[in-house]
């Protein structure tokens, strides 16, 4: 029996078949099997006289691994003796079709943490069946290496700017990135052999060509004043104060170990309320103190275990405000460019009752005091580069970091990520029920032996 099936297919023994869609010509499928044009013309002279010339299989793994054994028709023209075989879109759109939405599925799964093997199971049992290793790796890659990077031709003029080192088996390369802190576009993110002063201002002026430069907001590294000022002259700094904190963290414990005295720590936290209202730590501290003065005895045993529970109990008091500001999306209050100079003209008038390595660090602070405060004259500039350590935490994890097998599989990765940090759609998306319905068509009209 033959069935015409939307005007595109027929099968000749199977009436069950619903439908197929996309081509315009009209094809049947023979009792063997065959696939074959049902008014076969020679795509040279365009006669009808032919013979028929067997056929080829589609060979192709995805449509094998469903145990479909489809046959492509082959021809001969009696005129002119062009061969031809029979259109096969259908097939190929299908093979497509599963394609992408592997890829995607695989896309996914990396991006939101799991390593490519534990993808690869995923996308198993997803799929339903097993596919090679090196099959879903290839797929992946290739995906890769097909995102295009978009080309900036406009941006605010406030940059961040920051390294980051990888490991290529056991090899260290550098990542290096500029983005916008206005628009929070990643303008570049590129692998290079080292973060030296050339290989930086050769990126800088790469990926800021042509574009409007006002300021960067970069860490505390001593070469980037002198590089920023040879390539963009007018551009000014903001120093991250975050990198401030860390340092005078460290030239704490390096002056009094882990456990630093509670004087001490009441001056660090003075300096961190110089640009940042940090008054109730200090509130906490200063009472804290006080009990402390009011509880110790002449027995040391028992002054260290007050002292360690006090301890405790400030750190408890921290980790509270920072839930708290979390719980209400909301960030320590800035202090206005005025505040800061008060607060700070008073921390240099008591400077000597600071910790040595302190001292060091308030008449740093004073001697780059523009550089930490352009926040508090340009509203555009931000205070710290938290903004691009973000896009870094959501973009390669501390195990991403080592994983990678090749240089080019981290030009391949750092692509990806910055096209989907920018909004771009890394290729199509297929659903799964188009994959279904068109597998079911397959499957109708060339049923596995």
């Amino acid at each position: 029996m033959r069935t015409s099936v939307n005007k595109t297919f027929s099968v000749e023994y199977n009436t069950r078949l619903s439908g197929f869609v996309g081509a315009k010509r009209l094809y049947v499928v023979s009792i063997g099997g065959k696939l074959k044009p049902d008014f076969p013309i020679c795509p040279t002279c365009r006669h009808t006289d032919y013979v028929e010339n067997g056929y080829h299989t589609v060979e192709d793994s995805i449509v094998l691994s469903l145990g479909l054994h489809i046959k492509i028709g082959q021809f001969q023209c009696k005129k002119c003796g062009t061969f031809w075989s029979s259109d096969r879109e259908f097939i190929d759109n299908f093979i497509q079709k599963e394609k992408e939405l592997i890829k995607s599925l695989m896309l996914g799964c990396v991006h939101i943490g799991l390593s490519f093997k534990n993808a690869s199971s995923h996308v198993g049992e997803i799929m339903g069946k097993m596919y090679s290793y090196q099959y879903l790796h290839e797929l992946y890659t290739t995906a890769l290496e097909q995102v295009h990077v978009e080309k900036f031709s406009d941006a605010s003029g406030i940059y961040y700017y920051d390294e980051q080192f990888l490991l290529v088996t056991g090899e260290e390369v550098c990542r290096l990135t500029i983005k916008d802190a206005v628009t929070g576009k990643v303008i570049l993110d590129k692998q290079t052999e080292n973060a030296q002063k050339e290989t930086i201002k050769k990126t800088l002026m790469e990926g800021l060509q042509g574009l409007p430069v006002d300021a960067f907001i970069v860490d505390m590294r001593r070469e980037y004043p002198e590089i920023i000022k040879e390539l963009f002259p007018k551009a000014q700094i903001q120093w991250c104060i975050f990198h401030l904190y860390k340092l005078i963290w460290k030239e704490l414990h390096d002056e009094f170990g882990k456990k630093v005295p509670f004087v001490e720590l009441y001056k660090a936290y003075e300096l961190f309320d110089v640009f940042f209202d940090h008054s109730l730590e200090l509130n906490k501290l200063s009472e804290i103190m006080k009990k402390f003065d009011s509880m110790k005895t002449t027995d040391e045993k028992s002054n260290k275990e007050l002292e360690r529970a006090q301890r405790k109990e400030f750190g408890e008091f921290v980790k509270t405000l920072k839930k708290e500001r979390r719980r209400k999306n909301e960030h320590v209050k800035r202090r206005s460019l005025t505040e800061s100079e008060k607060k700070f003209t008073a921390v240099k008038h008591q400077i000597q009752l600071y910790p040595k390595h302190l001292q060091k660090r308030i008449r740093y602070i004073d001697e780059k005091w523009e550089k930490f405060t352009l926040f508090q004259r340009d509203q555009r500039v931000q205070p710290t580069s938290n903004g691009i350590e973000h896009y870094f935490a959501a973009t390669l994890s501390k195990t991403d970091k080592k994983d990678f097998r090749s240089k080019a599989a981290v030009d391949r990765e750092l692509a990806a990520h910055q096209a989907k940090w920018n909004g771009q759609k890394l290729f199509s998306i297929t659903k799964l029920s188009e994959v279904l319905t068109l597998a079911g068509m397959l499957f109708l009209a060339f049923p596995p032996s």
